[in-house]
């Protein structure tokens, strides 16, 4: 029985291929940005659905880099839209923690975890929120976050040195209250 089931058996296609592959690191890249998971979802299906729409890359490494900076881009525009629709209301359940499962997540350096970085990340403003998402998690330098978001390239610096500090210092407050 199992042998005549296995003939029915079929490659998986392009877009199945990419998409387990892919999906996961657009949906917590988006994630980061908009910190909210079904907009981060809706994100992630979009950023698939026009990478389908286009001719192949060469290789997996522009792939991955155009469907990081257009996922990028699309979770930007979702959070400026959010900002000007002011009906727009948020549930505090839509705010759910961002998880990962990841190996990186057990790292510790000086007794601070990934996922407290993470948690003090959520926490912060939008504007630090997002920079500091692009240089820390996303690898991009301040350059290409001024491209990105189409801020000054020293705005982009300033606001991950502020952010920074913030998140030292909301860590040493949580170490401190321990």
């Amino acid at each position: 029985m199992n042998q005549l089931f296995s003939t029915f058996r079929r490659a998986p296609s392009r877009e199945e291929q990419t998409y387990d592959e892919c999906h996961k690191r657009l949906y917590y890249t988006s994630m980061r940005i908009l910190n909210n998971s079904m907009e981060a979802e809706e994100v992630m299906h979009d950023t698939l659905l026009k990478y389908f729409a286009r001719e192949e890359f060469g290789t997996a490494k522009e792939r991955d880099a155009w469907l990081t900076r257009v996922c990028i881009n699309l979770s930007i525009d979702r959070l400026r839209k959010r900002k000007s629709d002011e009906n727009l209301l948020l549930s505090e359940e839509l705010k759910s923690s961002m998880t990962e499962s990841d190996s990186h997540e057990e790292y510790t350096f000086h007794g601070v975890t990934v996922n407290q970085i993470r948690e003090v990340i959520q926490t912060l403003a939008e504007g630090y929120r997002i920079i500091l998402s692009l240089v820390l998690f996303e690898g991009y330098d301040y350059e290409e976050i001024a491209q990105i978001t189409g801020l000054k390239e020293v705005s982009v610096r300033t606001q991950y040195i502020r952010g920074k500090a913030r998140i030292i210092e909301e860590l040493e407050k949580r170490k401190s209250n321990k």
